[in-house]
């Protein structure tokens, strides 16, 4: 807690509010519970309980999108939604204090031990958008044997989607595309336009989205904004 309040009073306004992101059990309530009084009550700093968290899969755009939380700073309580949590940081914009140490991504730790991490970024044939921390994988729902052009930066293959096609990301925040056909390729944004047929996304291993029409990726640096104490 001492982080989360040092971070809020260096926020540039007069009255900080911190969004609290938790997991589902009672330890994970009660412990934001806990955090959200004394926030409050010993140092006069504004906190809501921002549960539930946005699932794999949530749709996030102009006309329909998730209302952005009117909060300074995110706070990650610890459990099991960690990938929830990171996930709401990347698609609202905002940054994240979480207990756990900041792993390494493509920026140096400032005094704050703060770091910004690319994100999978997803543009959906419907024009919605989505979000992949880690992983986003293209999976055939029907047995028939299917092909997709793959357009990858100003590379073009065309490969069989028997077998899935993953996405994560390199270090340095390229697109890592790989299948059995593929191989592994590297791009900055992908546009997958399967022949025909249904085809599911994995966000992050949970089942999200399916799809017929041409979907798009792309490498967003820089758009997850970690804290650490």
């Amino acid at each position: 807690m001492a982080a989360a309040v040092q971070l809020a009073r260096r926020l540039p306004t007069d009255h900080p509010r911190v969004g609290i992101l938790r997991g589902w059990n009672r330890t994970d309530r009660s412990r934001a519970r806990m955090l959200r009084n004394r926030l409050i009550t010993q140092h006069g700093i504004h906190a809501v309980d921002l549960s539930p968290l946005p699932e794999a899969g949530q749709r996030h755009r102009a006309a329909d999108e998730p209302e952005r939380p009117r909060v300074d700073l995110l706070l990650h309580t610890g459990g099991a939604q960690s990938d929830h949590a990171l996930r709401a940081a990347a698609l609202w914009s905002l940054p994240l204090l979480t207990p756990n140490r900041c792993d390494k991504g493509d920026g140096a730790l400032n005094a704050f031990h703060a770091r910004r991490r690319p994100v999978i970024g997803i543009r959906l044939p419907s024009g919605s958008h989505d979000i992949a921390v880690r992983e986003a994988a293209l999976h055939p729902v029907q047995p028939e044997a299917h092909t997709a052009r793959l357009d990858l930066d100003d590379q073009t293959a065309t490969v069989p989607l028997d077998q899935p096609v993953r996405i994560t990301l390199t270090p340095e925040g390229m697109l890592e595309v790989r299948s059995e056909a593929l191989g592994v390729r590297r791009a900055r944004h992908l546009r997958c336009e399967p022949d025909w047929g249904v085809f599911r996304l994995d966000v992050d291993g949970t089942p999200a989205h399916d799809f017929r029409a041409p979907l798009h990726l792309e490498s967003l640096p820089g758009r997850l904004h970690l804290m650490c104490p």
